[in-house]
């Protein structure tokens, strides 16, 4: 009927539509995790000889001095114009491993819905949004910046002035603000997803959590400057791993069962220990976790209990005066 929810997917149907993509995906991950790797360590190497600009050349430069070159950022552009080629390559490497990670995250939450889970809709969104612009972004940005820094190398004109115009062009400035919002909704993909995920038990609680830090280091990493591609890298390659059968641990169970197994919080991990530590007394005895996995069973038709209850046991003074009742 027109106006009604469509009926949810059969569990069958999911696990045979995920063991068919499943692979497919997890070497998705793997792909984006080398790449990661290669994108944060290339720049490292082709910026290690990037001229510099000291305050003091500023304080000359702007004093009417001579600096011995044309400009305070000549020596840049033009280092940025030498390398033009690696350094396309790695724009190519940034936008393969955004638009990987965005497959990953809408596999991610398909798999979570399908499974009941609650992750909002607009997280499957905010992940197609914002690994597109960050990845048209990374090449945009790139080949803007090639073409005005050839244009300025060519040309007679090499000051400081000319330098500064040479990255400020509005191709330059667009592709930067699209990153910047690529960067966010990517970044809010990242939270939404991989906490849905955990919630359902498809990613680990450590997995899980991991997954928000990476989104947020997606926004905080390029402000602290420090090297944050480890970090998504050994996310991604985990994520891989779980999804092609090769994870350290055991695969969590809601990838095979096709419903949501959350994993246990803080709180009932420590009740499941406590009662495990009130059951290992004399006669008692269970590994931790029993308490959770093991349902209990009732006792067979007929038998009669080994023991009687306190309240089942004759006290002493009422046998006695059963047998003086006997004697008489």
């Amino acid at each position: 009927m027109a106006g009604t929810d469509a009926a949810p997917p059969r569990v069958e149907d999911v696990l045979a539509r995920e063991r068919i993509a499943k692979p497919r995906i997890g070497l998705a991950a793997l792909a984006a995790a080398v790449l990661a790797v290669v994108a944060g360590v290339l720049p490292q190497a082709i910026y290690s000889n990037f001229p510099r600009v000291f305050v003091l050349d500023s304080v000359r430069a702007a004093a009417g001095e001579n600096i011995g070159r044309p400009g305070l950022r000549t020596a840049q552009i033009l280092f940025i114009d030498d390398h033009a080629i690696p350094l396309l390559l790695v724009a190519i490497a940034q936008s393969a491993t955004a638009v990987l990670i965005g497959v990953l995250l809408v596999f991610l939450f398909d798999a979570s819905v399908a499974r009941g889970g609650t992750t909002p809709r607009i997280a499957r969104t905010l992940a197609m949004v914002g690994s597109g612009a960050t990845a048209l972004s990374a090449l945009v940005l790139q080949i803007a910046v090639m073409i005005s820094a050839s244009d300025f190398a060519s040309s007679a004109d090499h000051g400081t002035a000319a330098a500064h115009d040479a990255l400020r062009g509005g191709v330059v400035v667009a592709a930067s603000g699209l990153g910047f919002l690529g960067s966010i909704t990517l970044a809010g993909a990242f939270v939404l997803i991989t906490i849905g995920a955990m919630r359902v038990g498809l990613l680990t609680r450590f997995l899980g959590v991991l997954g928000a830090i990476v989104g947020a280091l997606i926004l905080l990493g390029p402000l602290s400057g420090s090297p944050t591609f480890i970090v998504q890298a050994f996310w991604l390659g985990m994520v891989g791993a779980l999804l092609l059968g090769r994870f350290p641990r055991n695969i969590p169970p809601a990838w095979t069962s096709g419903e949501a197994m959350p994993w246990p919080t803080q709180q009932e991990i420590r009740e499941e220990r406590q009662r495990q530590r009130g059951d290992d007394g004399p006669g008692g005895g269970g590994g931790f976790g029993r308490g959770l996995l093991r349902p209990a069973t009732p006792s067979p038709a007929g038998d009669e209990p080994s023991e009687r209850t306190p309240s089942e046991t004759p006290s002493p003074a009422t046998s006695a005066r059963k047998k003086r009742k006997r004697r008489g």
